[in-house]
């Protein structure tokens, strides 16, 4: 069992500061301001984003699957009544010369290895898809 603890405070009325261990994350947190950096949701696909850049590295390595570069693209609808996500979708993009079917493989235990994807999936909609990168 691991624990994570973060603490998040307010800065000014447009933004807030996560802070762990040594490090800190600036985020905008006020309603509709898309000039006070990363809002929320947006901040959630990112983690949602590291995590599965994360799971797949590690399973790239401990499968000796050759990977050259990984990115990732998210995108989430939003409803307003009740204020929640309706769906996550994203587009993995790979840099390997590994045939399809090891990279699929790859992907499905990338997914598995995300602790944020696979609590997201117990929340909402995910859809997931990759391509090789050129």
């Amino acid at each position: 069992m691991q624990t994570y603890h973060v603490k998040v405070e307010r800065t000014d009325p447009q933004h807030a500061r996560a802070s762990v261990r040594d490090f800190t994350l600036e985020l905008g947190a006020r309603r509709a301001d898309t000039e006070a950096g990363f809002n929320p949701v947006e901040t959630l696909l990112s983690a949602a984003g590291a995590c599965l850049l994360t799971g797949l590295q590690f399973v790239a390595q401990t499968s000796q699957i050759p990977l050259e570069g990984a990115w990732v693209e998210l995108e989430a609808t939003r409803q307003d009544k009740p204020p929640t996500l309706t769906q996550i979708r994203y587009r993995l993009h790979l840099k390997s010369p590994a045939p399809p079917e090891r990279l699929e493989r790859l992907l499905e235990l990338a997914e598995r290895n995300s602790t944020v994807l696979q609590t997201l999936a117990q929340a909402v909609r995910l859809e997931g898809s990759w391509e090789v990168a050129p």
